[in-house]
């Protein structure tokens, strides 16, 4: 197996345990099944969040998640990333019942991604902060036990391509990811050239440098439609939830650290992921479902503590299924397809992304005079509900 994919072990070992259970063969089947299962598993554990809040309006904010961050995955039934926020769905609730029954799936996410080192160093500086430093050394030892894991079949999988650490390649993607996602500015190298168009002009590199087999670096032009791509993924893929999470969190960040535990961290692990998005590869609207805790967490407690009108609430909730679903929806009226393989619904044309970020843009300006009526203040966002303490 490519070092790539390495220690993502335990999302195609579920799939080879239901080819056991069903006595079936392995093959794509079992994998929409895997998808299936996940995608079950997620909304039941929303569901379980929302009822278990004394939320008035659970299964209205349970529509919220009905979006294309979730439908894509379940299209593209190969990838394990609708299986992780299942599994990373399970842990928030583990965590908000007692802190110690979290601390398995911390070790378990970790062989599903390596990623999981981002939640990890956000539940660690929490429970420092909060001095609870048993549990914070007890995370830290089973971040590691992940690691370790992870890295050592990472070692022993088929070198990549570009003949250095996958740490040291997970770190020269971020500034590659920034420059091609938020400025348009697409880079070549020799180890990528199958992938990436041929270059403006190309720069040998130093033989001195540790960069294994890139020997030489490129400029293959600038797409000015990447950042604007990058903007109406960000901007759509939880609706309007990313202009409430900001209007509440900007009254009160340092009340945000103290408050409920697993309320905070999904706030801080949501937003770093959130943040991470353009960061993390070429094709963002895979990797924004990530943040999912920081708006459908975090987010859905602070609406239901500052908007108690059931007209505004529906109106809020309907405002940001449209924004989810508007590339979607002019893509089908241009083209009359829907994406097909891996592609994306928020894959447009370059007509259709100038007219779902100009429709997006009036939503959200909607969006802001609903919640501008109101004061979204965090100490009333259901931040210290009843039945929030989850316990250490």
């Amino acid at each position: 197996m490519p070092s790539y994919y390495a220690g993502r072990v335990l999302h195609p070992l579920f799939v080879r345990l239901l080819a056991i259970v069903f006595r079936v063969p392995i093959d794509a089947r079992l994998f929409v099944w895997a998808s299936a299962i996940a995608l079950t598993v997620f909304f039941a554990c929303l569901g379980v969040s929302y009822a278990t809040e004394s939320f008035s309006t659970p299964r209205l904010w349970l529509l919220l998640a009905a979006t294309a961050a979730i439908v894509d995955p379940y299209r593209n039934y190969y990838w394990h990333d609708l299986f992780y926020a299942a599994l990373c769905a399970l842990f928030f609730l583990a965590l908000r019942a007692n802190w110690w029954l979290s601390l398995p799936f911390v070790f378990l996410l970790y062989i599903t991604r390596e990623s999981t080192i981002v939640l990890v160093v956000a539940l660690v500086a929490l429970a420092g902060l909060r001095r609870r430093w048993a549990f914070c050394f007890s995370a830290l030892a089973a971040g590691l036990a992940g690691l370790l894991v992870e890295g050592s079949l990472v070692r022993r999988a088929v070198p990549n391509n570009h003949g250095i650490p996958m740490a040291f390649v997970d770190v020269l993607k971020i500034p590659y990811n920034f420059a091609l996602n938020i400025f348009g500015l697409e880079f070549w190298a020799n180890t990528n050239a199958a992938t990436t168009p041929p270059p403006h002009w190309i720069a040998k590199l130093p033989a001195w440098l540790p960069l294994g087999n890139i020997h030489e670096m490129g400029f293959s032009g600038f797409l000015w439609d990447q950042p604007l791509r990058t903007l109406l993924v960000l901007s759509t893929a939880f609706g309007v939830l990313p202009l409430i999470v900001i209007r509440a969190a900007r009254r009160g960040w340092g009340r945000l650290l103290f408050g409920r535990f697993e309320l905070a961290l999904a706030c801080v692990y949501g937003a770093l992921m959130f943040v991470l998005t353009p960061l993390q590869g070429t094709t963002p609207a895979r990797y924004v479902l990530y943040a999912w805790p920081l708006f459908w967490l975090f987010g859905v407690a602070g609406l239901e503590g500052v908007i108690p009108e059931r007209g505004r609430r529906i109106a809020i909730v309907a405002l940001s299924v449209c924004a989810a679903w508007t590339p979607a929806i002019v893509r089908l009226a241009m083209t009359r397809s829907i994406p097909q393989g891996p592609e994306s619904f928020s894959d447009v044309s370059n007509t259709g992304l100038l007219i779902s970020l100009a429709l997006v843009g009036a939503i959200y300006a909607f969006a802001w005079r609903i919640t501008g009526s109101g004061a979204l203040e965090i100490e009333d966002a259901g931040l210290e509900g009843p039945g929030a303490t989850s316990k250490p």
